[in-house]
């Protein structure tokens, strides 16, 4: 992560609205587009051989629509600032998955026409594209970054981000009841759309995989620590819905829970025995 200066670690500068946004990635964008980082989808123009086509073919706009669902005029013009948060966001994710490193071609002198690529890497692309379109997002609205699958998901603090992207050694039998779960809860808690019933649901998929690791956690905490956590999950609405639970806590409250029981699953599979 880039160094935040002194206002932004002290909370001073305001954060990007939708339309700040949009600028600083189209400057980021024709950045990558000045060094052939889109040469491989996008081709590029010679004084040559004319318009040479990438992989997205010669009509740019109907790519765009077939992969998004979604009418966006390329090369982008003043009709960008028209484009709504769901849909800009979209186009964020779009151009992560069509991005890629230059790594070999030839420089085309004449006219100073310039580099044209032949051979891309696209993982090394997609790496500095992140680590450029994270600087900004992270300060968008509430905070978030695209990950390494190119999807835009809310913020974690440094904590919990590590644990959502710790791996889990689970056995091999159990894909379906440990990690298949947990891959859930964790896209549907950090999903950019989610709200409270969502990450409610995200924290009640943790809450199962507990009730799986229940003899683990029995001879490896203590017996009140045992209770406890279940105490948790049964008793403000997580797993049950019944009269006596307690329902008026907010994501503050839904966020610590989802914390601990994520922990705790990845305490418990390094804890227990073979």
């Amino acid at each position: 992560m880039t160094k935040r200066y002194w206002s932004q670690r002290k909370g001073i500068t305001a954060k990007f609205d939708l339309t700040m946004l949009k600028k600083s990635w189209l400057s980021i964008f024709n950045y990558f587009t000045s060094l052939g980082y889109y040469q491989e989808y996008y081709g590029y123009l010679c004084v040559d051989a004319g318009s040479v086509d990438g992989k997205a073919g010669n009509d740019i706009s109907e790519f765009i629509f077939r992969k998004t669902r979604r009418i966006i005029t390329y090369p982008f013009s003043d009709l960008m600032n028209n484009l709504d948060e769901d849909t800009f966001f979209d186009l964020i994710e779009l151009f992560h998955d069509t991005i890629s490193f230059p790594v070999e071609g030839f420089y085309h002198s004449y006219s100073g026409c310039g580099y044209h690529y032949n051979k891309f890497d696209a993982e090394k692309g997609q790496e500095e594209y992140r680590k450029n379109i994270n600087e900004i997002l992270l300060d968008y609205d509430d905070g978030y970054e695209i990950n390494k699958n190119g999807e835009i998901q809310i913020l974690l603090t440094p904590g919990l981000k590590e644990l959502t992207d710790a791996s889990v050694p689970v056995k091999q039998d159990e894909n379906i009841r440990i990690t298949y779960k947990l891959n859930r809860a964790i896209n549907k808690y950090r999903d950019r759309h989610s709200d409270f019933g969502d990450r409610k649901e995200a924290v009640r998929e943790l809450a199962d995989i507990l009730e799986y690791l229940r003899p683990t956690i029995k001879i490896e905490m203590l017996s009140k620590d045992e209770n406890e956590l279940f105490n948790i999950a049964n008793n403000f609405a997580i797993r049950h819905n019944r009269d006596n639970q307690k329902e008026d806590y907010n994501l503050v409250w839904l966020s610590w829970i989802f914390y601990l029981f994520l922990s705790t699953i990845h305490l418990c599979i390094r804890l227990r025995k073979e």
